[in-house]
């Protein structure tokens, strides 16, 4: 058995094949259906906060600046 995969969007209960997979219709073939699943949005950022201890770090403006 071969598998040809294609992405289509039914019209009425019609999904168009193809041209290029048309001429190879002439026999039985089995259709199997995969629905992509709606993603829902949970409300929730995708990224979480990142915590970063701080205590005892000393900053110096210029040398920050230097770079």
């Amino acid at each position: 058995m071969k598998a040809i995969e294609f992405r289509a969007k039914a019209d009425k209960g019609v999904i168009e094949i193809p041209e290029e997979f048309r001429n190879k219709l002439d026999q039985e073939v089995r259709v199997i259906l995969l629905l992509e699943e709606e993603k829902e949005y949970s409300g929730r950022p995708r990224f979480t906060a990142v915590k970063i201890k701080t205590r005892g770090f000393k900053f110096n403006r210029e040398e920050a600046n230097e770079r």
